[in-house]
């Protein structure tokens, strides 16, 4: 796992990974005017999901299929390769602590578009696990984003300090 922070860490990984956060995300405006309006991603829990899935056509669905496993596939990677290996950069000592929100933001939100998915191929009772994936995905993204702002925030006061002396 060491060699894999140590390359999310590195400034052109780090460069890729923010333009690719960028572009997937323009991706999903995309994504969401194709199936209608919001992505089962945005619903907080099963009863809206279940309820946003019922006011999508076959062909809604299949396009939203096909975006979870491609884009929210790429995404997680993407915002997770980002604020991880900003953490393992800036984190110091604390990183081996600092990074498990952004590790666990991942995980999550592949538990959740695996969920999706399944639901949107006519599964739809496995959306009752998204009342403590999508949840758990957002807290733990919020989280991964404060600390990565913390310590992008440290470091550039530490910048100034130095370059001032």
């Amino acid at each position: 796992m060491t060699k894999l922070l140590n390359f999310l860490a590195r400034t052109p990984v780090l460069w890729t990974m923010f333009i690719l956060f960028l572009i997937l995300g323009v991706g999903f405006h995309f994504a969401q005017q194709a199936v209608g309006g919001p992505l089962l991603d945005m619903q907080m829990n099963a009863k809206q999901a279940l309820v946003r899935l019922g006011e999508m056509s076959a062909a809604q669905k299949h396009i939203h299929l096909v975006a979870t496993l491609t884009l929210d596939t790429l995404y997680p990677l993407a915002y997770g390769g980002l604020l991880a290996g900003l953490v393992w950069r800036f984190g110091g000592k604390f990183r081996n602590f600092l990074v498990i929100p952004a590790s666990l933001a991942v995980i999550t939100d592949f538990a959740e578009n695996t969920v999706q998915a399944f639901a949107l191929a006519g599964s739809e009772s496995m959306l009752a696990a998204k009342d403590i994936l999508t949840p758990l995905k957002y807290t733990s993204l919020i989280l991964a984003a404060i600390i990565t702002l913390v310590l992008l925030l440290i470091a550039v006061v530490k910048r100034l300090q130095t370059t001032k002396t």
